[in-house]
């Protein structure tokens, strides 16, 4: 099966190289902000400043993993050893990644948050309400 998806905007933030970034979106202090494609700009109506979103998006430059020798690997933090599903690492089998983050303005296309985890250029694959009693 082939699964076909195409960016809804990208990400503009400080971070221009991997390095940069904070591994979680709740060790930043930084702010940063989608571009929404002009054509969906009716998709935002009712998000509104102060609300917590999931932002969904395509680890476009993360190492792609070899599917046959790289499912196991050494926890950067703890040392130990685990599955690409026990960690949050970069490094996927489909890339996806995902961050909580706190809407700070709104302006036409544009979402201006805080706590950026992710690279200048990231593209965006969805947008989604953080809705706390849905969450364990």
């Amino acid at each position: 099966m082939q699964i076909t998806m195409n960016p809804i905007g990208y990400i503009s933030s400080p971070y221009k190289q991997k390095s940069q970034i904070p591994t979680q979106s709740v060790l930043s202090e930084e702010t940063g902000s989608i571009k929404l494609n002009s054509e969906l700009i009716d998709g935002l109506y009712g998000l509104v400043e102060g609300q917590y979103i999931e932002i969904y998006f395509y680890f476009d430059k993360s190492d792609k993993l070899n599917l046959e020798t790289e499912l196991k690997f050494k926890h950067h933090i703890s040392g130990e050893i685990r599955g690409v599903f026990a960690t949050r690492s970069p490094n996927r089998p489909n890339g996806i990644g995902k961050s909580i983050v706190e809407i700070l303005e709104i302006r036409e296309n544009v979402i201006k948050f805080k706590a950026v985890d992710m690279l200048d250029g990231t593209p965006v694959l969805d947008i989604k309400p953080y809705v706390e009693r849905l969450n364990p």
